[in-house]
């Protein structure tokens, strides 16, 4: 028998679905707030007559590609099971796992672009892997029904800070808030006064309706230590600490998350923190970083070209470094193709064929060898990725003849290349707008790299 605090909640939750037509988009993380909040919201609706279910219930989760594999699992099983058993009960509810847009993801800035290893200063991974999705969703709706309701989990008990945000932007009627940044979006929290054992009484006496085990979700919160909310800002803490974060989060100094997981015995996830912890170390390491951000590197040539100095900026007392060299990120890639083909048993996926191919992209504008991704992926005897490079064929095919005529012409054989690896990537394209400022600025990286570098990077 649920208590009177939440048979006052679900009243309250049901009062409000059936006042307006605007929509709800319920935030699902996995854990036991998000897990509560979607349950009441699905009782609710299943004992409503079908004629008063007219309006969409969107439950979203948001899918990092980063995840930890054994939690991935878990969260696609749980979407999965309400998916089904909402069309079996033919409840108006949209199940959708977001992800980033693939220029957004976590490699394709790491390995791609030479982002550092984040860390709680420059935690540029929320944004691109989180909220850029969650955002993009919640306009799309508001653009469809004018305003919607996000739904969370959150409670004030959990935090001061939490608290304290919460109560900002209240409006009277169902304690809805308007959210921070996005006109015509209303946060609604109608756990937020619970405790935490009400919440556990309620998930483990009243039967999940999509026939989850939520004592399993209890075993999984007794080996953790912390929450993981979903994320709609940048204030969410890292998930490192939860056993609902990301394997690579090197924000948080120590990763509770996949030890906890290898301790209970998943021991085939000992590479995966190896690899992780190696991350966060060389992070502040200057042999892997260039000794300046890329946009210091205009700066400082000039200066040098004007006989000046060029003073570093520094953060913290200490200077602040550039992206990772090509040499760190040749490395990392080498690295973590290495480590897919350890796991690959467990049929997971660590990084996709397009975040390969997308990584590519970026190093040849930026100024890489031709052949890099090729001879980084042979190296890590990955050879199976190896597909729809963006080698010129002249290059594939290993002709001599273009070799002659740059030479010939005092011309550069990478800079060609790269400038007709541009060429092909846009030939798919039936207007191939923007094609001349992306040969411009291949050459004017080619010949910035090249002054850099016959400088010693210093």
């Amino acid at each position: 028998m649920m208590n009177r605090h939440i048979s006052q909640i679900s009243k309250e939750v049901e009062k409000l679905y059936l006042s307006d037509n605007r929509p709800w988009i319920v935030g699902l993380s996995g854990g036991k707030d998000s897990t509560c909040i979607t349950q009441l919201i699905y009782d609710m609706l299943l004992n409503l007559p079908p004629e008063e279910r007219r309006k969409e219930v969107h439950v979203v989760s948001s899918n990092t590609l980063v995840e930890s594999p054994f939690i991935d699992a878990l969260i696609k099983e749980k979407l999965n099971k309400i998916r089904n058993s909402a069309k079996k009960d033919k409840l108006p509810i949209i199940v959708e796992q977001l992800k980033p847009e693939l220029n957004d993801t976590f490699w394709v800035n790491l390995i791609g672009r030479g982002y550092p290893s984040p860390n709680k200063w420059f935690r540029w991974c929320t944004d691109r892997l989180k909220i850029r999705p969650t955002t993009k969703y919640i306009l799309n709706q508001v653009k469809q029904n004018g305003e919607v309701i996000i739904v969370l989990g959150a409670r004030k008990s959990e935090s001061e800070t939490r608290a304290q945000t919460m109560g900002k932007y209240e409006i009277a009627d169902f304690k809805l808030r308007k959210h921070q940044t996005i006109s015509g979006a209303y946060v609604y929290t109608p756990i937020e006064d619970l405790e935490v054992g009400e919440v556990w009484d309620y998930l483990l006496q009243v039967p999940s309706p999509w026939g989850d085990n939520n004592q399993e979700l209890q075993a999984l919160y007794q080996m953790a230590d912390k929450e993981i909310a979903f994320t709609l800002d940048k204030n969410t803490p890292a998930g490192g600490d939860s056993r609902f974060g990301c394997w690579v989060c090197t924000v948080v100094k120590q990763d509770r998350s996949v030890e906890g997981l290898i301790e209970d015995g998943e021991t085939w996830l000992e590479p995966l923190l190896e690899f992780r912890n190696w991350l966060k170390k060389i992070r502040d390491d200057p042999t892997f970083r260039e000794s300046v951000r890329k946009n210091d590197r205009k700066r400082k040539i000039l200066a040098e070209k004007m006989g000046e100095d060029f003073i570093s900026p520094e953060h913290r007392g200490h200077k602040i470094l550039g992206p990772f060299t090509f040499e760190a990120r040749h490395e990392i890639m080498k690295r973590l193709m290495q480590l897919q083909e350890s796991v690959s048993n467990k049929k997971i996926s660590l990084i996709s064929p397009e975040e390969i191919k997308a990584i590519e992209t970026i190093w040849i504008y930026e100024g890489d060898t031709i052949s890099t991704i090729t001879d980084v992926l042979k190296s890590a005897s990955a050879e199976g990725f190896v597909n729809d490079t963006m080698l010129p064929d002249q290059f594939a095919n290993g002709s001599e003849c273009l070799s002659k005529i740059c030479e010939k012409n005092g011309v550069s054989l990478d800079l060609v290349g790269q400038l007709m690896a541009v060429e092909k990537d846009f030939s798919s394209l039936s207007r191939r707008i923007g094609i001349y400022d992306r040969l411009e600025k291949v050459i004017d990286e080619y010949f910035m790299r090249e002054y850099y570098n016959s400088n010693g990077r210093q």
